[in-house]
């Protein structure tokens, strides 16, 4: 997996360059502006930066995710969970090149064997780092369901790496994924890496 890394402020406290080492174009050529998680719609590295609390505007170009915070939030606040943001979804995009086959809708079982590929190679070794786990529940009429564990349950970070990470890397590599639940009970979790 690339490695992220936050390059010093330029010429604004506001503005912060998160360079993805070893990366290639992150959103093709150019500079691509969001500034809402609606705007980012179809770049996942942009919709999981933009759905931090406190971020204002993302900007992809080149191998870098510049980011601007909203003046009421320290950086402080915000490195570390635009870093979990970034991690969680190149862990999955860079690591499952490859790992569905054809463009024919699988069967349940199929859909079972990519997803615990996918979350005993990509996933659960990046949220491993938050102390976290993604365990495979079921797969049901093209339904996957998991249950988040450790410093994932209760994690206010939990729906990003769900949806914007785990959900936009399944639909890719599996033709006809109807959905992903999370049965978690979130309110119960007592070591969540961020709340």
């Amino acid at each position: 997996m690339s490695d992220t890394h936050t390059e010093s402020p330029a010429a604004s406290d506001r503005i912060r360059r998160f360079v993805i080492e070893g990366g290639e174009a992150l959103a093709g050529p150019g500079r691509h502006r969001f500034g809402s998680v609606d705007e980012a719609e179809g770049h996942p590295l942009a919709e999981a930066v933009l759905a931090v609390p406190g971020v204002q505007e993302v900007i992809l170009e080149d191998d870098a995710v510049l980011v601007l915070r909203r003046t009421d939030f320290a950086w402080a606040d915000l490195e570390d969970r635009i870093g979990y943001a970034l991690s969680a979804v190149l862990a999955v995009r860079e690591r499952t090149a490859g790992v569905a086959a054809g463009s024919a809708t699988l069967d349940d079982d199929r859909i079972y064997e990519i997803v615990d590929q996918v979350l005993r190679r990509d996933i659960n070794p990046a949220v491993a780092q938050h102390r976290g786990k993604v365990e495979l529940i079921d797969v049901q009429d093209g339904h996957v369901v998991v249950r988040m564990m450790g410093g994932c349950q209760g994690c206010g970070m939990a729906n990003v790496t769900l949806r914007q990470g785990i959900e936009a890397q399944l639909r890719r590599l599996i033709p006809g994924l109807a959905g992903i639940a999370d049965i978690t009970d979130h309110a119960a979790g007592t070591n969540p890496y961020f709340r």
